[in-house]
């Protein structure tokens, strides 16, 4: 494919960790796992399309995003990876090893289910992005006000202004493709695409780590992954929601370290 990956690779180990982030992020926001893991091995922190300085697309989607992603690996000869993904990322890798499993090794998933979800969690997010973008403000600060008339929570606020930046015209704007994420919105909510040819499960081992105080993976849920892959596990963190791997980081890379360890 023609569209380019913006990917930072750290390490120096002999095995390779692809690592692919949530919505409205970048390669950036799994740095606490990059740096815990790259004394063992090579870890590759992927900017996924319409996000921090990938080439956007014209549909956002997760079947799109997966093959992106592929195309990149077998252009830089990747193969036995471990991939590890959050939310969207954890989509996005569970489409790459239902897609392509010739090019992984493991696949670890961060609090998301391969289900379609119903609920849109994101409306007031995206409801503040815009009104930031039409303010046209000149600084990081007066951009965080405006968000968090929308968004009840700074952290979150402070997460969105990792991807935000100043434009030719001087103003605050968006490095992610953010008109294309809402019009294609429902795309990133869908369920994981299973073509009929395709042998399933998929028999990579596979684990999956929720936190205890999120609602996006339910601890009743493991029958949901059941049909897509036959060597799964599930950890739940405690103390910990959607964003474990910030809240937890230590007892997220135990796990992750542990899971690695042939």
């Amino acid at each position: 494919m023609a569209e380019q990956l913006h990917v930072k690779t750290s390490g120096e180990g002999d095995s390779n960790i692809v690592l692919l982030h949530g919505l409205f992020g970048s390669g950036n926001n799994l740095g606490q796992i990059a740096r815990g893991l790259r004394e063992q091995h090579r870890v590759h922190c992927v900017d996924l399309p319409d996000h921090g300085r990938s080439d956007w697309l014209p549909q956002a989607t997760i079947q799109a995003y997966a093959r992106c992603v592929a195309s990149w690996m077998d252009d830089q000869q990747l193969m036995n990876c471990s991939v590890i993904g959050h939310s969207l990322g954890g989509k996005v890798a569970m489409q790459l090893a239902v897609n392509r499993p010739d090019l992984m090794a493991r696949l670890l998933v961060l609090d998301i289910s391969p289900m379609a979800y119903t609920v849109r969690r994101h409306d007031h997010i995206f409801a503040g992005l815009n009104a930031v973008k039409a303010a046209r403000t000149k600084t990081r600060a007066e951009a965080r006000e405006i968000l968090l008339r929308h968004v009840d929570e700074p952290e979150i606020a402070d997460f969105l202004l990792t991807s935000a930046h100043v434009n030719s015209s001087a103003v605050i704007d968006w490095r992610f493709n953010l008109a294309q994420l809402e019009a294609d919105y429902r795309q990133m909510l869908s369920g994981i695409e299973v073509q009929e040819a395709k042998s399933l499960p998929c028999q990579l081992p596979a684990l999956v780590v929720r936190g205890a105080d999120s609602n996006y993976v339910a601890k009743t849920t493991k029958q949901d992954f059941a049909h897509l892959f036959g060597a799964l596990s599930m950890v739940t963190v405690k103390n910990a929601g959607h964003w474990l791997h910030q809240e937890q980081t230590e007892t997220v890379l135990a796990i992750i370290r542990r899971f690695l360890t042939p």
